[in-house]
């Protein structure tokens, strides 16, 4: 089981990046998950290394997402203007000034969806059957281009290979019921599977001649 692991996922660097990609359009994961298992496995500095290498490619794919025409959409970036009464409190004056000023140091901190995504907290991991697509789909008016890939990346199978085939303990190892098979058995089931998947049409009743005549002895 350890070497089937390994070989599948025992260097970071060989697998596929749209598995982290996938994990970090998880909302409850993000990129944080990435960075937190490396640390844990290979050290800080590999972390940060990884976390811009899956960081890169996840911009890469918004960009070809973003200068895509069918699924470009036209973000509004201005920040709603407040219109304050001038009767109004001086500290509520102030206030509403304040919230002003966080939404734009946001918006030219965070200059796409990607870093407004990932700078976002994450979300609470205790949610029973939490649906990661549907979070998207009800996101989507915040991240109308990164939804779009999300639905593309978390729709993929993971693998092609059943899992119970690729990490079975049992393996394919005879049963006591095959291994009793006697070879004639075996040769009608191997011949029988071989019928069956054939693609050339067969006749029954050629069939039937030629074993009639083998049976006779007759091997011409």
């Amino acid at each position: 089981m350890k070497k089937k692991f390994d070989t599948y996922w025992g260097k970071g660097d060989k697998i596929n990046f749209l598995l982290y990609v996938a994990v970090a359009l998880d909302p409850r994961f993000k990129l944080r998950w990435v960075k937190f298992c490396y640390i844990k496995t290979k050290g800080k500095e590999v972390a940060e290394g990884m976390e811009k290498r899956v960081k890169g490619v996840l911009d890469k794919l918004y960009d070809a997402y973003a200068n895509d025409g069918e699924v470009r959409v036209q973000v509004a970036s201005a920040t709603p203007s407040v219109v304050m009464d001038e009767d109004c409190d001086d500290r509520l004056t102030l206030a509403s000034e304040f919230d002003t000023y966080l939404e734009q140091e946001y918006s030219s901190v965070c200059s796409s969806e990607v870093d407004k995504y990932l700078n976002d907290l994450c979300e609470r991991k205790d949610i029973p059957d939490f649906d990661v697509l549907l979070w998207w789909k009800n996101n989507s008016n915040k991240y109308p281009i990164l939804s779009q890939l999300a639905r593309d990346v978390l729709a993929m199978p993971v693998s092609t290979v059943a899992s119970e085939s690729a990490f079975s303990t049992g393996g394919r190892v005879l049963d006591p019921f095959r291994s009793s098979l006697s070879p004639s058995m075996v040769d009608t089931l191997v011949c029988t599977q071989n019928w069956l998947l054939s693609t050339v049409p067969i006749s029954l009743r050629q069939a039937m001649d030629k074993v009639e005549d083998l049976e006779r002895g007759n091997l011409m």
